[in-house]
Formats: C-alpha cells, sequence, structure tokens
C-alpha cells in the first residue's frame, strides 16, 4: 500500500466516495454504454457520463515484484500489476497478500479496500487479492 498521503481533489472526489462505501466506480458513457476506467476525464461533457460499481473482479494481465526496503531495514517484496477488470477497462494495482514467488498471469482477483490517513482525512485505497 502507498506509503505516501492521498489527497482528494475534484477529479477523485467521486471516485474515493464510492471506495468509501466500499465501491469500486467505474465511468459509463450513456451515449455508447461503454465502460471507462475510473479515471476517466468526464468534465468535458459530464452529462454524458455517470458512475456505476464494478463487479470488482478482474484477471491479472500483467505483473511484477517490486523490491522494497521497510523502515524496519528489511526487504519486503510486494506484487504488483494490471488488472483487467471483468468490464472491460484496466486499473494498475498492488496485490499485497500474492505469494510473490507466484505467476500471477491470469489469476482471478477482487477488490479490497484499505484505509489510510487519519479521521475525516482518511481514504479507502483499492487493491486487489486473489480470488
Amino acid at each position: 500500500m502507498p506509503v505516501f498521503p492521498i489527497e482528494r481533489d475534484a477529479a477523485s472526489a467521486e471516485f474515493l466516495d464510492g471506495t468509501r462505501r466500499g465501491e469500486f466506480l467505474l465511468v459509463r458513457d450513456t451515449e455508447t454504454g461503454e465502460i471507462l476506467p475510473p479515471q476517466f476525464d468526464v468534465s468535458g461533457q459530464p452529462e454524458r457520463y455517470t458512475r456505476v460499481p464494478a463487479a470488482g473482479t478482474g484477471t491479472v494481465v500483467s505483473w511484477s515484484v517490486v523490491h522494497q526496503r521497510g523502515f524496519d531495514g528489511q526487504v519486503h517484496m510486494l506484487p504488483v500489476g494490471i488488472v483487467e477488470l471483468d468490464e472491460g477497462p484496466w486499473w494498475w494495482t498492488s496485490f499485497p497478500g500474492a505469494d510473490p514467488q507466484a505467476d500471477l498471469f491470469g489469476v482471478r482477483v477482487k477488490v479490497a479496500f484499505e484505509l489510510l490517513g487519519d479521521g475525516d482525512a482518511a481514504e479507502a485505497i483499492p487493491y486487489f487479492e486473489v480470488a
């Protein structure tokens, strides 16, 4: 999980409101029905787009392992990668509970949330677990 603060802004507020409710929100184009990633910029035509909850499941399409030296001085291995959500968009994420020695390609995953920060400034940050 991030070791840096997460700060919401106007572009991320609706997504982060969803994660706080336990929902991973995607963007749906109301004209075409296309499902777009959460970070899609809707500001150009806000009336054309709506946020919809994702199923929260997907498949790992790419992965790697990041080696980090923690505050304790130990080296920690964190699997990270790209998930193709069942709705189609891709999401870059970490897999903190996954075995760093495992081959994660094609593995089914589900979204989980970790609350980071204090009080009202805390944000629920999505990550993925092996299903």
